[in-house]
């Protein structure tokens, strides 16, 4: 073979070549890989990766990374990726969070129609309660994320218990705060010394963000807010929180009833010690199962003289993107959302997370778990925790000065005062970091 035809032979062969390559160049091209991390939950992630498969098996032309992380580092782990810029481009994370992300301006709103629906409103109206549910993520009227999960608490009571001290919860239960007190000294068993040895009832005190989730709806049964979201201020000093703030004190000091030098509330309850907990959401089911409690289920008290008749505060985990990614990867990430959360009932039957959507609660199924029903009432009547930037330092603030009051005996009044300026303070940075 000459020159001339070897030549010939390579401008053919190249010809032929070309177009496979350009081809598989666009095939890379167009394939959009969405990186997706959740925290730690082995119930959920066995279903999360049986319907990514089926996603991408719809949708040849979007892969998925799906990685998870143990949820004591959450928290840490994005805010460090996000500080790097390489944070990822479709996440789950708790409304606790979901106001810091918003006032860094990192959370991209809702593609209505990439998710499957025709526009925000018809996001809402998926919802069972929609504008309460999806307040978590919603900002200034734009919807900024898809729950996986939402949740409240309600009172569970060991039925047993109550049986010992011949009582029946289904007839006797508190419906008020004040009813609660007189519940709980019958239900609660003391040694010869006066020492408690079984709680009646008693608060979650060791936790700060029960401060935003139990303390503070206690306060908007009274009719005042300790946060105001809109104006971004606080309502620390005020009779209502001195009324709530009393009461907690009284629990722990006049009537001796329990307080934070005693277990943790859930863990008390579970080890048959607790009476009544009303700290566990509708996922507290499924541990009382396994402690092998025989349990029934409440709705939160309210004060005599209630404004407000709203349960504890509501909190949840969204689907949220990256404002960062590019705009393809975005769309691609609610239309991945979108699919993950148009199976609730799955949701439901593998990991015990309910998602709200209306067409699984006007289910025979979502009635028939007997639990549900209970907790989305509860939720129907009450609001989220104030969704915040620096939340974790706020409610840090109030835990302070609730236990100045209950454990260093300080006055109230002293101590709301301080509260106040102290809170104003942390509101009033947030404020500044939203306006950069």
């Amino acid at each position: 073979m000459n020159t001339a035809q070897r030549s010939i032979i390579a401008i053919l062969t190249l010809v032929l070549v070309l177009p496979a390559t350009f081809s598989n160049r666009v095939i890379a091209q167009d394939q959009i890989t969405v990186r997706m991390w959740m925290h730690a939950d082995p119930l959920r992630e066995s279903l999360d990766k049986e319907l990514i498969a089926e996603f991408e098996k719809n949708n040849p032309s979007i892969k998925v990374e799906y990685t998870t992380f143990p949820d004591v580092d959450w928290d840490r782990t994005l805010t460090n990726k996000f500080n790097s810029k390489t944070g990822p481009d479709l996440f789950s994370q708790a409304t606790f969070s979901i106001g810091q992300l918003q006032a860094q301006k990192l959370l991209a709103p809702v593609d209505s129609e990439a998710a499957g629906y025709k526009d925000q409103d018809a996001v809402y109206k998926a919802y069972a309660y929609g504008g309460t549910l999806l307040a978590g993520a919603t900002f200034d009227g734009t919807l900024y994320g898809l729950p996986t999960e939402v949740n409240t608490y309600a009172c569970y009571t060991n039925d047993d218990l109550w049986k010992k001290a011949r009582l029946d919860p289904n007839k006797d239960f508190p419906t008020t705060w004040e009813a609660m007190q007189t519940t709980a000294e019958k239900l609660t068993v003391r040694d010869s010394s006066g020492a408690l040895t079984q709680r009646g009832f008693d608060f979650p005190w060791g936790n700060s963000v029960f401060m935003l989730l139990v303390f503070n709806p206690m306060v908007q049964q009274l009719g005042s807010n300790m946060i105001d979201e809109t104006g971004n201020s606080a309502a620390i000093n005020t009779p209502e929180v001195k009324k709530v703030l009393g009461y907690w004190n009284d629990w722990a000091n006049t009537w001796k009833l329990g307080g934070p030098q005693y277990p943790f509330t859930r863990d008390a309850f579970l080890a048959g010690k607790l009476a009544i907990d009303c700290d566990f959401g509708n996922w507290g089911a499924a541990e009382m199962k396994a402690a092998k409690i025989n349990y029934s289920i409440h709705p939160i008290p309210v004060w005599k003289d209630a404004v407000g008749k709203n349960a504890f505060s509501i909190y949840a985990f969204y689907y949220l993107v990256n404002s960062n990614t590019d705009p393809k990867v975005q769309q691609a990430a609610w239309k991945l959302a979108g699919y993950l959360t148009s199976k609730p009932d799955r949701y439901w039957d593998s990991a015990e997370l309910f998602q709200g959507k209306a067409d699984y609660v006007a289910s025979d199924a979502f009635k028939q778990t007997q639990i549900l029903p209970i907790f989305l009432q509860e939720m129907s009547v009450s609001t989220y925790h104030p969704l915040i930037a620096s939340f974790y330092e706020v409610a840090d603030a109030l835990m302070y000065a609730r236990d100045q009051v209950v454990t260093s005996h300080q006055a109230i009044d002293d101590v709301l005062g301080v509260a106040q300026n102290t809170v104003t303070s942390i509101l009033a940075k947030n404020k500044r970091m939203a306006l950069k």
